[in-house]
C-alpha cells in the first residue's frame, strides 16, 4: 500500500517593500529599516543625491549656509572665512570670524545686512556695500550679551539669544550693528529656571515667537509696547526644550527640533500652531536614547519633490535619519559608507537645493535629480540604497518552506550602460544576523515592468529580507509578495 501523500499548503504573504524605520527597541521585534529612499505615491523611491558644485577651503568645515533673495546672493562659512555666492557659483571672500568651528548662525534684515553669530561675536555682512564688521571692533555689545548664539528676524529686530543666560537681546531697527542693555532691548526666559537658546518667529504666526531653552519652551507676542515690545503668553508652554539649537528649523507651519528636559532624553519634537507632540517611534527613541554625545546635533528642514522632511544628524555617534512629514515615516540617510549624512544646513537658492558638508569645505548641490553622490575630481560613489522588511513569521510560530519572493521594480533609468544589480540576504534569527548575498542584474536600459524573484530561498520560522539596491542610477520599487509552504 503507497505512503499516504503529504499536503503542503501554499500561502502568498505580502512582503513588505514601501516602508520606513519601523525598528523596535530589539531586532527580534523588527529590523526594519530604509536606507537613502523614501515613499511616494505607494512606491519605495530614491532620497536625494548631491553633487560638489564649487570647490573651497578642503579642509575646512562647513559651517553653516544662508539664501538671501533680496540679495541674490548665498553667504557660507567654511572655518572661520565667510564666502558671498553669485548666481553664477562665484565665491568671494567677505570677511573672518573668530572662531573656526562649530555651530553658527544667520539672519537678515531689511537693511542688506546678513548678521552671523559664533556663541563669541555678532558679525555683519552688508550686501549692498559689501561691508563686513566684527563685535568688539566696529561695533559694541551690552557686556552682559557674551554668547550671542541662535539668531533670527521679526518685526524689524533681530533677536539674538545670549547662551549660557536668561536673556534675549533687540537689535535696533533694521540695523544689526545697534545692540544696547536698554529694558525695551532685552527679554528673560521666565516660566522656569532655565537658559535661553533660540528666538524662532512662528512660521505663519504673525507676531508669535517660541522662545526656547534648555527644558521648556515659551510663546511671546509682539505688542510693540513701549516698555518691551513683547509680550509672554501666560496660558501655554511646552515642557520640553532644545538640546541644541542647531536642531531648530521651521518651515510651512511646522516648528521642529531634537528636545529634552530635566526627566528625559533626547526625542524629536514638532509644534504646529499651540499644539506641540513627540513624533519619534519607540525604536527611533531607544535609538536617541544610547547615544554618547546626542547634545551635537543639527537639522533643518526642505522640501523634496513635495514632500517636506527634516533631516537630522548625530556626528558623534555617526548618524543620520530623516523624517517625512507627508508620510509621517522615517528613513535612515547616509553618505557612501554608510556613515553620517554629510549636509549640515540646506538653502534653496536659483531653484537648486545647495549645502555646505559636515566633512570639510565645498558647496553641494541636491536633488532627487542625482542619483549617486559626487565629489568631483572624479570621485563618483553608488548611494547605498537598502530595504530591511519587518519579520514574516506565521502566529503558529511553525517552520515554513520560501518558495519564492518577489516584487515590481524600476531600474536603468535614465538608459545608463553601467551596471546595476539587486541583493537579497536572509536572517533566520529575529533581524540579529544576516546570511550571504544572492544577486539579481538587473537591465542596463529602463525596463519598467521589471519583475524581479527569486527561487527557493529556504526554510525559517522568522524570516527577514535585506534588499540591496546597486548601481548609480535609479530604481523605484513596489510591493512584494512571498510564497511559502507551511
Amino acid at each position: 500500500m503507497p505512503a499516504p501523500e503529504l499536503k503542503q499548503n501554499i500561502q502568498e504573504v505580502p512582503l513588505s517593500i514601501v516602508g520606513g524605520n519601523d525598528f523596535g527597541r530589539y531586532p527580534k521585534i523588527s529590523a526594519e529599516q530604509t536606507f537613502n529612499m523614501i515613499i511616494s505615491d505607494s512606491a519605495l523611491v530614491p532620497y536625494a543625491g548631491y553633487y560638489r558644485s564649487i570647490e573651497q577651503s578642503p579642509a575646512a568645515e562647513g559651517r553653516d549656509v544662508y539664501s538671501s533673495s533680496r540679495g541674490n546672493i548665498m553667504l557660507a562659512i567654511w572655518g572661520s572665512q565667510v564666502y558671498s555666492i553669485d548666481s553664477g557659483l562665484n565665491a568671494t571672500f567677505r570677511g573672518t570670524l573668530f572662531t573656526s568651528s562649530g555651530d553658527v548662525y544667520m539672519a537678515e534684515n531689511n537693511n542688506a545686512e546678513i548678521a552671523i553669530t559664533d556663541l563669541t561675536h555678532i558679525y555683519v555682512y552688508n550686501w549692498s556695500d559689501n561691508s563686513f564688521k566684527t563685535s568688539g571692533v566696529d561695533f559694541t555689545l551690552p557686556a552682559a550679551l557674551t554668547n550671542p548664539g541662535y539668531i533670527s528676524f521679526q518685526n524689524g529686530n533681530l533677536l539674538v539669544a545670549n547662551v549660557n543666560s536668561t536673556n534675549w537681546y533687540l537689535s535696533g531697527a533694521n540695523d544689526a550693528t545697534a545692540w544696547s542693555s536698554d529694558p525695551a532691548k532685552v527679554g528673560s526666559l521666565q516660566s522656569k529656571p532655565d537658559k535661553v537658546q533660540a528666538a524662532v518667529p512662528t512660521p505663519g504666526g504673525g507676531n508669535n515667537m517660541y522662545l526656547f531653552g534648555h527644558n521648556v519652551i515659551e510663546q511671546w507676542q509682539f505688542t510693540g509696547a513701549a516698555l518691551f515690545p513683547y509680550q509672554r503668553s501666560s496660558t501655554f508652554n511646552v515642557n520640553y526644550g532644545t538640546l541644541n539649537a542647531s536642531s531648530i528649523a521651521a518651515l510651512d507651519e511646522y516648528v521642529v527640533w531634537i528636545s529634552s528636559n530635566e526627566q528625559s532624553g533626547a526625542a524629536l519634537m514638532m509644534i504646529n500652531g499651540n499644539q506641540a507632540s513627540k513624533i519619534s517611534t519607540d525604536g527611533i527613541d531607544y535609538k536617541l536614547a544610547n547615544l554618547t554625545n546626542p547634545s551635537n546635533c543639527t537639522g533643518f528642514l526642505f522640501r523634496q519633490d513635495g514632500h517636506v522632511i527634516y533631516q537630522f544628524t548625530f556626528p558623534d555617534d555617526n548618524l543620520s535619519y530623516a523624517y517625512d512629514f507627508n508620510t509621517k515615516k522615517f528613513f535612515t540617510v547616509t553618505d557612501e559608507s554608510l556613515n553620517y549624512h554629510i549636509a549640515r544646513n540646506v538653502v534653496f537658492y536659483n531653484n537648486k537645493y545647495y549645502f555646505v558638508s559636515l566633512k570639510g569645505g565645498n558647496l553641494y548641490v541636491f536633488g532627487t535629480q542625482y542619483t549617486n553622490f559626487n565629489y568631483g575630481n572624479g570621485l563618483m560613489y553608488e548611494i547605498p540604497r537598502i530595504r530591511i522588511t519587518p519579520p514574516l513569521r506565521l502566529p503558529s510560530q511553525a517552520m515554513f518552506i520560501i518558495k519564492s519572493l518577489g516584487f515590481t521594480v524600476e531600474s536603468g533609468q535614465p538608459n545608463s550602460d553601467l551596471t546595476q544589480s539587486i541583493d537579497l540576504s536572509i536572517s533566520r534569527d529575529g533581524g540579529v544576523s544576516f546570511g550571504s548575498f544572492w544577486r539579481k542584474i538587473q537591465n542596463t536600459t529602463g525596463a519598467r515592468p521589471n519583475r524581479l524573484r527569486w527561487q527557493q530561498c529556504g526554510q525559517a520560522n522568522d524570516a527577514t529580507f535585506q534588499f540591496r539596491f546597486n548601481g548609480y542610477e535609479r530604481y523605484i520599487a513596489f510591493e512584494g509578495v512571498a510564497e511559502v509552504y507551511t
